[in-house]
């Protein structure tokens, strides 16, 4: 009988010195809900949403407009957005996976259809190398193509096309070329195509709704239009499934596909809620492993830092991870933007709280400033839910 009570007793502190996640208020929700209605509505929103988790649990969603502007379906969990460049983050996600396999190093070489390491030919004797296109610091230019082939090896000393001045490892620089390598290296490491690697690593054991083509989506129905800021139709959900279904290549062909990783991702916001919640904790959602806890806390370290890096200089990415200072907390996670659309994954790791943040048909211009500041608005409003005090929910929703 005794062991029985000591046992109980054991079970029931193990329970209550277990974080868990912080409950709203219905007084809460409904002014988290009147700010974040204010901010849609004055952005001139089409459709997006927020979804709020901490330490695996749900604590916050909102969601504005529906998929087309008819709203005939509403915005739910389970809408489908293209994601822009958030997919170089998800896409990490394969990556990391194929590195904990040994399968690739992050330091080693990249290579050229051929097998010949890829060069800055300025710096014929310094490594392009995997760790680098996740840091942005490969030297390759901001305006380097990403759709179709490198021709690698014709690239020489009078190239103004690739590659700047710097050394690889040395400077920082965001180039979409960088996310697309991710893909050539995720088919070169696993022997398949790309988005088949996804689907049956990341986005099928996690039950999400993904895909990097819009007609291989489990459930394409659930797909939103895409709006430009005036609030025309840049995409219809159906031209996205016709012409991914059109253009679609199933071979695995590392030394041509360079494009899917950089900002091809459809994904529901629930399903960037559930990676979220993986990377903001030890690798694991819902009891699925998706990456280990060595390899989430590694995505958001400064690459410079760490011993034997090809890494030289401070990047504000990890490896594919942005981090950015919010009321006291750093957030870590990626931004994406494509014509009317904004799309964010971010998390605490502290507090392990997750927040997914789209907004479909902004009528605003893409300025910089503007980019980072509405979704840190967003971030800077979450913060207060970390931190518990009186005033946490006091906030001015003109903000």
């Amino acid at each position: 009988m005794r062991r029985r009570w000591m046992g109980l007793l054991l079970a029931c502190l193990l329970l209550f010195s277990s974080p868990r996640a912080a409950a709203l208020t219905d007084e809460q929700a409904e002014q988290a809900d009147r700010y974040f209605s204010g901010m849609f509505y004055r952005a001139q929103v089409v459709s997006g949403g927020i979804l709020v988790a901490q330490r695996q649990e749900r604590i916050y969603s909102f969601f504005y407009g529906g998929q087309t502007k008819s709203r005939a379906h509403p915005v739910t969990e389970d809408t489908v957005f293209k994601v822009a460049s958030v997919s170089k983050l998800i896409a990490a996600v394969g990556v990391m996976q194929l590195v904990e396999a040994g399968k690739l190093e992050l330091d080693a070489p990249l290579c050229d259809s051929a097998g010949t390491p890829i060069r800055n030919p300025r710096f014929p004797d310094r490594d392009v190398t995997l760790r680098q296109a996740m840091s942005h610091t490969t030297s390759l230019l901001p305006s380097a193509p990403y759709i179709g082939t490198p021709r690698w090896e014709r690239i020489d000393e009078t190239d103004k096309t690739y590659f700047s001045d710097a050394a690889p490892g040395s400077q920082y620089a965001y180039a979409n070329l960088n996310g697309g390598i991710l893909c050539s290296e995720v088919e070169r490491a696993a022997g398949q195509n790309f988005n088949d690697y996804m689907a049956e690593h990341v986005f099928a054991p996690l039950g999400i709704n993904a895909s990097f083509a819009a007609h291989l989506l489990p459930d394409p129905s659930l797909l939103a239009n895409s709006y430009l800021p005036n609030g025309l139709v840049y995409q219809s959900a159906a031209r996205y499934i016709q012409a991914d279904e059109a253009e679609y290549d199933p071979s695995c062909s590392p030394s041509s596909h360079y494009r899917a990783s950089v900002g091809g991702l459809y994904i529901s916001l629930a399903g960037l809620e559930k990676i979220g919640m993986a990377l903001a904790g030890n690798g694991t959602v819902n009891g699925m492993r998706l990456l280990s806890p060595g390899s989430a806390r590694l995505m958001r370290l400064d690459q410079s830092l760490l011993p034997g890096t090809s890494v030289t200089a401070q990047s504000p990415y990890g490896l594919c991870v942005y981090g950015v200072e919010v009321e006291g907390k750093t957030w870590y996670g990626h931004q994406g933007r494509w014509e009317g659309l904004l799309a964010d994954l971010f998390w605490e790791p502290e507090s392990e709280t997750v927040a997914v943040f789209v907004m479909n048909g902004l009528a605003i211009s893409f300025s910089g400033k503007e980019i980072a500041t509405r979704p840190e608005r967003a971030l800077r409003y979450v913060s207060r839910w970390i931190q518990d005090t009186e005033d946490s929910f006091i906030v001015n929703e003109e903000e």
